[in-house]
Order: structure tokens, then sequence, then C-alpha cells
């Protein structure tokens, strides 16, 4: 026996906003019928990846993320893949790239979720 992922699971104040910036940020689509104001609103991620869940909760975030997704550009570099993230709204965290080059940056989503995107 064993457990199958079903999804990542985000608490957050307004899910739809919340998997309109991660569905562009993995060029995946909100699950048909997903409407503004639903307390549940899931992405379906290409390529196999668990579907992420975003669930409307009353508290706002107050501490760091135990548990983070790292990410990476799809035919991109890092830096690259950073600076497109920003423009789809998240914001920069800290810089964890060594002088070699090697190492990550933590961005955080719309409602300040951290992640980290490193090198492919």
């Amino acid at each position: 026996m064993r457990s199958i992922i079903r999804a990542v699971t985000f608490d957050c104040a307004d899910p739809y906003a919340l998997a309109e910036f991660w569905a562009g940020a993995l060029g995946a689509a909100i699950a048909p019928g997903s409407r503004p104001g639903d307390p549940e609103v899931s992405v379906d991620t290409p390529d196999g990846q668990p579907r992420l869940l975003f669930q409307r909760v009353p508290e706002n975030k107050v501490a760091k993320n135990r548990v983070h997704l790292d990410l990476t550009g799809a035919g991109t570099d890092r830096d690259r893949e950073v600076e497109r993230l920003v423009g789809l709204g998240a914001t920069f965290v800290s810089d964890l790239r060594g002088a070699d080059g090697k190492g990550g940056v933590v961005l955080a989503d719309p409602e300040g979720n951290e992640f980290c995107v490193v090198s492919g």
C-alpha cells in the first residue's frame, strides 16, 4: 500500500486570485467552472505534476512556510524565470545565489507563500 498525492493545498484569503497567479506561473489551467468568490479553486498542472488546490481560510499567514515549492524555468534560465514570476505578481524575498552562480532565489506569491526558483 502507498499514499498518492492528490493535491498540494494552499490556505489563502482569495482562492481564485491565487489560482490565477499559479496558473500563469505554471502554464496551467484553472479548473473549469471555477469562479471568483468560490471557497476552493484548483489548478490542473501539466506534465503529471500534482494538482494545486487553493482553499479560503479566515486567518492570515503569520509565519514562514514549513513546506514550499521549488520551481525551475522550462526552457529558460533561473534569472529570467525570476523576472517572469515577479512580472506575474511574485515578490522578492531573498537571494541565495552564490558567487559560483549556484543556489536559488526565494520569492513569495501574492498572498505571501514562499517558493524557490532554482537552476534547472
